[in-house]
C-alpha cells in the first residue's frame, strides 16, 4: 500500500479526461493548474487504498484493457480516482461519462468534450479510448436530475454498456471492468431514509452539498475499495445466445451487485432502528405462536407476555452507532499503544474473511481468554475496512456505564442461562435469525466464558445451535463460520484468574473493577496476536455430516439427531482450527521452559537451549511461530526471549538473580499458576510426547511397545476433557506417529525384534516431556483422594471443592505433590466431571455429591489413586 503522505511531482497530479475532439485523434490528458494540484495533494493524499488494489489493477492492465466502474455519478469520486491512478502509476483515465468538466478548463490545460465547438458522441469516444487500450471510467447510474423525464433511479442508458460489448467482440484483448467504491462516510444507509436524506439527497444519489460535507468531515478517513475484475470477454463467451441489450442488462446488474457488496463490507447492511427490529420480531408468526402457547400454558394475559417480551428485547438488542464505534477506535488506538508492544494481524486470513463476507453472512468465533477479546476483533476489522460485527456478550457486562457503551459499539446481551425461560430462548433465536437475514456479521465465543487456564475450553452448543437453526431456515443465504485465535503474551486479568484458580469467588464485573483501568495502563503486556483459521462453509458441513456425495442435493430438513451431529461437528472443527492457528509466542516458550525444569532456578543460557528443544518439536508440527521469535535466517533470537523474561519480571512472575555476571531465573511458587497460563497456550502440542514420556518414566525407562500403547490410551482417556486435540485423529495412529518422531529425534529407541521401547541417546529430554503432564495427573490424584475422604455422605459440590483445595494445599506443603500449580480449581472440577461420568461419584438435582453405591466405586477409586501415584512419583 502506498503511503498516503507521499508527495508526488507536480506533473503527475490528477487530471480530468476527455472523450477526444475527433475520432482517432489521441486524447490529451488534463493538467490542472497549480492551485488544483495543491488541493489534490492536500486532501486526496489521505485516502486509504485497499492494500491489494494496486496489484489487482496492475495485473488487469497486463491482461487487458482496464475500465474502472463506479455506481453513481460523482465529481469527487472521479477526481480522487484520477489522482490515485496517476500517483500510483496505474492506467490513466481517458474517458468519463456525464461529467461536464469544461468548467475546470480555465484552471488547467486539456481538451473537454463540452466545449463550444462540436464534439463527437460519448459512445464513439468510449469506443475510441478502449480500442486505443486506454483506461476509462464508467458511472453506471445517473441521478434523476440528469434526466429530465427519467423516473427516479433510472439506470444509465445501455448504449455505453453495449459499446463495451461491441468493442469487446472486435478486440483480441479482454476488457476488464474493475469495480471501485469510495467510502466517504462510516455511517450505513438508514432504512426508510432520514430527514437528512430529504434535505441533502439520499445515499444512492447524494446532493452536491452532502458530498461536500461528507468529504470535508471524513476525507482523512476515506477509503477506496476495489472488487474483483470482471472479464468482459469471458462474459460474452459464456452467453453466446443473448442480444447485446440483454447482455448489458445482465452486466449492469452483476456490476452493481459487486459495488454494493464492497460498500456493505465497509459500512454494514442498511441500518434499522432497534425499535423497528423489536417490532418485526414481535410481529413474526413464530414468536406470536410461542406467546400464544405460553399464555395458554400459564393462564397469563397475552398483553402481559407481550410487555415482558418487549422488555427482554430492549435488554437484548444491540444499538450499534457509527459515532460510538469511531470514538472507541480512537480510544483503543491510544490504549493499545500504551499497554501492548504491537498488534500482529494475520492479513492473509483477513482477506479470506473479506472474500467470505462478500457473498453471505459470516459468524466470527474467536477464542476467549480476556475481556479484551470483545474489543480487539471489532477494532481490527474496523481498521481494515470491514464493518464491525454484532457481538453476543454475557449480561454480567451490562452495567453502567460500560453496558450502554458496549451496546452502542455492537454488543447484544444474553442471559447466562435459559433454563425455564422458553419465551426468552425463542426471542434470542428470532433475533439471531433476524441478524443473519439482514446481513450482519455475528460474533460470539464458542467456549462460553473466558479460559482461566490458558487452554481452550470445551465448546458450548447453546448459541451455536440457534445459529445453525437459523442458517437451516435461511438456505438462500450463504453462512460461513470463521475460527479466530486471539493470543496474548500477557493478559490484563492475570491476578483475578489466579484468585479464582486457587478457590476465590469470581468477582462480579462492576464500575469499581472498571476504575482499576489506570493500573492496567501503567503495565506492559507484550504483543497481541489475531490469527484466522480455515473458514467453514455451512453447506459443506452439512454434506460432510450426512456423508453426502458431491452433486447430491441437500435435504430440506434435518432430523434432531442430524442437527445435533451438525452442531457438534462445527463446534469441534472450529476449536481444532483455533488451536491449529494459535501463535507460538516467546512468552509461551519461556513459560514452558521454566515450568518443565525440575530444579529451583534456571540459568539464562540454559533457558535458550531448552527453548531451542521446544522449538524443534513445534517446527516439526508446522506450528505458526511469532515473527519476533526467529531472525532472518530462521534461528531463534535470544533477544526476543530476554524481552519475554523482562515482560514476566515486570509482572513479578519470575525473579532474575545476577551473580558474578550470570543471570539465573527463579519462579516464586505463588506465581507458578500465573506462568502456567502462558504455558497452556501451547501445551497441547506436547501432550502426545508427554504421554509416552510419562509411561516410560513410571516404568523405569523401558516398556514393551504393546504395554506402552495401553498406558498411553489409559492416560488419554482419563485426560480427554483436558486435551480435545487428542480426538483429532485415532489414538493408535497418533501414538505411532509420535513414537516415530521421538525415535528420529533420539528421545527413544525402538527394538524391532523384542518390541521394547526405551530411552534413547537424548533420553534426558523425556524428563522435560513428562513434566508437561505432572500438574494434571497430580491434580486428578488430589480429586480422587478428596472423593474418598469426603464423600461418604452427600456433600454440596462447593463444600467438596473447598475440601479438595485444602487437601491439595496440605499435600503440596508436606511434599506429597511436587507442583504448586497442581492445586487448581478448574483442574479439580474437570477431574470431578471424569469421576461422575464413570459413576464413581454421583450427584443429585440439588448439586450434592456422594460416592457411588456399593464397594466397587471405592475400590475403583483406590486403584485409580494408585495408578496416578505411580505416574507422578518420579
Amino acid at each position: 500500500m502506498t503511503d498516503p503522505g507521499t508527495t508526488e511531482p507536480a506533473e503527475s497530479l490528477a487530471r480530468a479526461p476527455t472523450a477526444g475532439s475527433a475520432l482517432g485523434r489521441p486524447v490529451e490528458p488534463y493538467r490542472p493548474a497549480a492551485p488544483l494540484r495543491w488541493l489534490y495533494r492536500r486532501f486526496f493524499r489521505h485516502v486509504r487504498v485497499d492494500e491489494q488494489w494496486t496489484q489487482v489493477v496492475d495485473d488487469a492492465a497486463r491482461r487487458g484493457v482496464v475500465v474502472y466502474v463506479m455506481r453513481s455519478i460523482s465529481w469527487l469520486d472521479f477526481l480522487c480516482l484520477d489522482h490515485l491512478t496517476h500517483r500510483l502509476g496505474l492506467p490513466r483515465i481517458r474517458f468519463v461519462n456525464d461529467l461536464g468538466l469544461w468548467i475546470l478548463e480555465p484552471l488547467g490545460r486539456g481538451e473537454r468534450r463540452l466545449r463550444l465547438r462540436r464534439q463527437i458522441p460519448e459512445e464513439k469516444a468510449l469506443e475510441q479510448v478502449v480500442r486505443q487500450h486506454h483506461g476509462a471510467l464508467l458511472f453506471l447510474r445517473r441521478p434523476p436530475r440528469l434526466g429530465r423525464r427519467a423516473p427516479r433511479g433510472e439506470q444509465l442508458p445501455v448504449d455505453l454498456l453495449q459499446v463495451l460489448l461491441r468493442a469487446q467482440r472486435a478486440m483480441d484483448r479482454p476488457i476488464l471492468l474493475v469495480p471501485q467504491t469510495f467510502v466517504w462516510t462510516k455511517r450505513p444507509p438508514q432504512a426508510g431514509g432520514s430527514p437528512v436524506d430529504r434535505l441533502l439527497g439520499p445515499e444512492e444519489y447524494p446532493g452536491r452539498l452532502r458530498v461536500l460535507l461528507q468529504f470535508l468531515r471524513n476525507y482523512r478517513h476515506a477509503r477506496l475499495r476495489s472488487g474483483e475484475p470482471f472479464d468482459l470477454r469471458r462474459f460474452v463467451e459464456e452467453h453466446p445466445d443473448l442480444t447485446d441489450a440483454r447482455l448489458a442488462d445482465k452486466l449492469r446488474y452483476a456490476l452493481l451487485r459487486r459495488l454494493e457488496r464492497e460498500r456493505t463490507l465497509v459500512l454494514g447492511p442498511v441500518r434499522k432502528s432497534p425499535a423497528r427490529i423489536r417490532e418485526e420480531i414481535l410481529r413474526s408468526p413464530r414468536i406470536r405462536k410461542v406467546m400464544a402457547r405460553q399464555a395458554h400454558a400459564t393462564s397469563r394475559p397475552l398483553a402481559v407476555l407481550q410487555r415482558e417480551a418487549e422488555r427482554d428485547l430492549r435488554r437484548l438488542c444491540a444499538d450499534q452507532r457509527p459515532g460510538v464505534v469511531a470514538f472507541l477506535e480512537k480510544v483503543l488506538s491510544w490504549v493499545w499503544t500504551r499497554i501492548y508492544d504491537g498488534l500482529v494481524v494475520d492479513h492473509e486470513g483477513l482477506e479470506r474473511v473479506r472474500r467470505a463476507a462478500r457473498d453471505g453472512a459470516i459468524v466470527l468465533l474467536p477464542s476467549h481468554k480476556s475481556h479484551v477479546d470483545y474489543l480487539v476483533l471489532s477494532y481490527v476489522l474496523y481498521r481494515h475496512a470491514l464493518a464491525p460485527p454484532l457481538i453476543a456478550a454475557g449480561d454480567n457486562l451490562n452495567f453502567w456505564p460500560l453496558g450502554p457503551i458496549l451496546r452502542r459499539a455492537g454488543a447484544f446481551f444474553i442471559r447466562r442461562s435459559f433454563r425455564g425461560r422458553r419465551m426468552y430462548a425463542a426471542l434470542v433465536d428470532a433475533y439471531v435469525r433476524r441478524l443473519l437475514l439482514e446481513g450482519y456479521a455475528i460474533e460470539f465465543f464458542l467456549e462460553g466464558g473466558r479460559s482461566r487456564t490458558g487452554k481452550l475450553l470445551p465448546p458450548k452448543y447453546g448459541l451455536l445451535s440457534m445459529v445453525v437453526e437459523a442458517a437451516l431456515m435461511l438456505r438462500s443465504r450463504k453462512v460461513r463460520f470463521v475460527p479466530i485465535s486471539i493470543g496474548y503474551e500477557r493478559i490484563v486479568e492475570e491476578r483475578s484468574y489466579v484468585h479464582e484458580l486457587t478457590g476465590g469467588e469470581k468477582r462480579r464485573e462492576s464500575l469499581g473493577e472498571l476504575l482499576k483501568t489506570p493500573r492496567v495502563l501503567r503495565s506492559r503486556y507484550g504483543r497481541l496476536y489475531v490469527q484466522f483459521g480455515r473458514i467453514l462453509d455451512f453447506e459443506e458441513a452439512i454434506r460432510e455430516t450426512l456423508a453426502l456425495p458431491d452433486g447430491e442435493a441437500l435435504p430440506e430438513r434435518l432430523t434432531p439427531s442430524q442437527r445435533r451431529q451438525l452442531v457438534q461437528r462445527i463446534a469441534h472443527e472450529v476449536m481444532h482450527e483455533i488451536g491449529r492457528v494459535t501463535v507460538v509466542t516467546p512468552a509461551s516458550l519461556v513459560a514452558m521452559a521454566l515450568l518443565t525444569h525440575r530444579r529451583r532456578g534456571l540459568p539464562e543460557a540454559h533457558l535458550l537451549a531448552r527453548c531451542q528443544q521446544l522449538l524443534e518439536v513445534l517446527r516439526r508440527q508446522e506450528a505458526p511461530l511469532a515473527d519476533a521469535l526467529l531472525d532472518a535466517e530462521g534461528h531463534l533470537r535470544p533477544e526476543t526471549l530476554r524481552e519475554a523474561v523482562a515482560l514476566f519480571a515486570d509482572g513479578k512472575l519470575l525473579v532474575v538473580h545476577e551473580i558474578d555476571g550470570e543471570r539465573i531465573l527463579t519462579v516464586p511458587e505463588e506465581r507458578r499458576l500465573s506462568l502456567e497460563y502462558y504455558q497452556n497456550n501451547i501445551v497441547e502440542r506436547f501432550v502426545p510426547r508427554a504421554l509416552v514420556a510419562t509411561a516410560l518414566r513410571a516404568a523405569g525407562g523401558w516398556l514393551p511397545e504393546q504395554r506402552l500403547h495401553e498406558r498411553v490410551a489409559w492416560m488419554a482417556d482419563l485426560l480427554a476433557y483436558e486435551f480435545s486435540g487428542l480426538q483429532a485423529e485415532p489414538l493408535p495412529a497418533l501414538t505411532e506417529r509420535v513414537l516415530e518422531e521421538m525415535a528420529a529425534d533420539g528421545d527413544i529407541v525402538r527394538d524391532g525384534e523384542e518390541g521394547d521401547v526405551q530411552a534413547g541417546p537424548r533420553g534426558d529430554r523425556l524428563e522435560t516431556w513428562a513434566e508437561v503432564l505432572l500438574p494434571f495427573l497430580e491434580g486428578y490424584r488430589i480429586a480422587v483422594r478428596a472423593a474418598l475422604d469426603h464423600l461418604d455422605r452427600p456433600v454440596p459440590r462447593k463444600e467438596w471443592l473447598k475440601h479438595a483445595l485444602r487437601l491439595g494445599e496440605r499435600a503440596w506443603l508436606a511434599g506429597a505433590i511436587e507442583r504448586r500449580e497442581s492445586v487448581s480449581r478448574p483442574r479439580l472440577e474437570t477431574a470431578l466431571r471424569v469421576l461422575r461420568e464413570r459413576q464413581l461419584v454421583l450427584g443429585d438435582g440439588e448439586d450434592r455429591l456422594r460416592l457411588g453405591d456399593g464397594e466397587a466405586p471405592r475400590e475403583a477409586l483406590r486403584d485409580l489413586e494408585s495408578e496416578l501415584a505411580a505416574l507422578t512419583v518420579g
